[in-house]
């Protein structure tokens, strides 16, 4: 037996043994009335003690071992007549050049503000078409519980006047996203209280440390429920106390910046935020200015010191919310794989340094874009690619699956080796590889060489819903491709697969579902007299 083969076993045998830890966590997991189960939270307090005293006899690195233990907590393992039904989802997309014409999808942060300074308010308002992706669904749950009235109808979301949010003694879900922490428990801050943050598997092992540090400035502080975590969940303890003047530090992440932007207008007061420390705050006042400016939030900029004015906002009825340009851009960017035109309604965010980059991003690989102000267009021309690398400077890590299908499609048009864009630090080799495997592409000298000949999985799993976008983007060079986990947009754009499935002119209106009689439609019965026989009912 060679290594690998014994490696394998191994790995077979490690499988097997993690699917009956499973089976046994889900039944301390159950109620007691349900036989098996007694009280969770003490039996997951047992388990993770019991997994760090030998953990330790193992490993001297204490993180690695508390991100394996939540990994194994939140894993969860298919039965074997699940896994005999299992299929996978098929990509073989319709290769006529596109015509798109569809309204583009709303940025997911800026939604996520509006949300946050409606419920603050408690003003009525609407916000027409939005995404209902999980960050966003999240965050009207949790508002909700602190006593906001948000319902949804469709894609819309009303916000109903309420009274002032309360997070005193609540337990609030933030989902999986880091944005939806810092807007709920900036804005919980300013109340004494006491408010626990929980959320999903992501979040429990994201490093929260550097807003830990800062929430004292605010009179506040998180307490880690798990012990050496840096993520949820967590108590957060709050004095009610804000000062006069806030300093942001130079090691708070963007987002948690904007957080603070936006929950600084709903603490009642005047404060004046120091920016001078924090290079990232000049990206936070480009997304937060113009929604001040637009809910008529009183707020005076000098130099690096943002003052927020206690003056009651002029809240529009129906804020107006730009594209979402990371998801716009992978729809833009169709006509590069199968020609044609995409044109998606709505205000493109122009006047940005990611909604330039994005332009920059499609023109280099030779689409024509045009910019209006109620719309943004690409255009394939006559020309084909060429094997000029992909311009992906001053983008977020969150474009370069994008940029790596681009990259692929210019390998494979041109029929010659493609520069990589320089892919982000968190992004194992491994995933590149495998992604560009499916293409029949090899990966070399920091290259993509087209046409080679090599193993690749039947059935991809994507990391994350932009690999999710980008790969189906390469079943336009290699169809079909078989994913195994098209849940994965829903984090994203929960309308990704009715938007792909009916190109090359998609319809964004879902069908009626046909009733059903076991196994087959059900059978309608048409009642007519006998005139009326022999022609369509009215």
């Amino acid at each position: 037996m060679t290594l690998v083969e014994e490696i394998s076993e191994l790995d077979l045998e490690l499988l097997k043994l993690l699917a009956r830890r499973s089976k046994l966590l889900k039944k301390t997991r159950r109620r007691k009335k349900e036989g098996a189960g007694t009280d969770s939270i003490s039996n997951e307090k047992q388990i993770r003690l019991a997994w760090e005293e030998s953990a330790t006899k193992f490993s001297r690195d204490p993180r690695l071992v508390h991100q394996i233990f939540t990994l194994l907590q939140d894993i969860e393992f298919i039965s074997r007549d699940d896994a005999e039904d299992q299929t996978s989802f098929g990509l073989a997309p319709n290769t006529q050049p596109v015509n798109v014409d569809i309204t583009g999808p709303a940025a997911l942060n800026p939604t996520q503000i509006w949300i946050a300074l409606a419920a603050a308010n408690g003003v009525e308002c609407n916000l027409t078409g939005i995404s209902t992706a999980h960050p966003v669904s999240d965050i009207v749950k949790a508002f909700n519980q602190a006593g906001a009235r948000l319902s949804w109808k469709g894609n819309d979301l009303y916000c109903k006047e309420s009274k002032a949010l309360d997070f005193a003694d609540k337990v609030i879900f933030a989902g999986n996203s880091e944005f939806n922490v810092y807007l709920l428990a900036l804005q919980a801050a300013a109340n004494h209280g006491i408010l626990k943050l929980t959320g999903g598997s992501t979040l429990k092992d994201a490093d929260l440390s550097a807003f830990r540090n800062f929430l004292p400035q605010l009179g506040a502080r998180i307490a880690h429920v798990v012990p050496r975590s840096n993520g949820l969940p967590v108590r957060l303890e709050c004095s009610g106390v804000i000062p006069e003047t806030v300093v942001i530090p130079e090691t708070l992440s963007e987002k948690a910046i904007v957080a603070t932007l936006v929950a600084a207008t709903t603490w009642g007061m005047r404060v004046t935020l120091d920016l001078s420390q924090n290079e990232a705050t000049t990206n936070a006042l480009a997304i937060v200015t113009p929604i001040f400016e637009s809910a008529g939030i009183e707020y005076v900029l000098e130099g690096t010191n943002l003052t927020v004015l206690p003056e009651e906002p002029d809240f529009p009825v129906y804020p107006a919310i730009t594209m979402d340009p990371t998801i716009c851009a992978s729809l833009l960017a169709y006509p590069a794989f199968a020609g044609g035109k995409v044109t998606l309604r709505g205000t493109w965010p122009k006047d940005t340094a990611e909604g330039e980059a994005v332009v920059s991003l499609l023109q280099s690989v030779g689409l024509t874009v045009t910019v209006k102000p109620d719309s943004i267009v690409t255009v394939k021309p006559e020309r084909g690619h060429s094997t000029d690398p992909v311009d992906m400077q001053n983008l977020p890590e969150s474009y370069f699956p994008l940029a790596m299908a681009l990259t692929c499609i210019k390998a494979a048009s041109t029929k010659s080796p493609v520069k990589l864009p320089a892919a982000p630090a968190a992004t194992s080799l491994e995933v590149i590889e495998s992604f560009a495997a499916q293409a029949n592409m090899l990966l070399d000298d920091d290259k993509v060489h087209p046409n080679a000949d090599i193993p690749h999985a039947k059935v991809w799993t994507s990391p994350d819903a932009f690999w999710t976008m980008a790969l189906g983007q390469l079943a336009f060079i290699n169809r079909p491709l078989q994913l195994a986990n098209p849940g994965s947009i829903t984090d994203l754009m929960p309308t990704f697969w009715m938007f792909y499935n009916t190109l090359p002119e998609p319809s964004m209106v879902r069908k009626p579902r046909e009733e059903m009689s076991g196994d087959k439609p059900k059978r309608r019965r048409v009642f007519a007299d006998n005139n009326s026989r022999g022609r369509n009912a009215d």
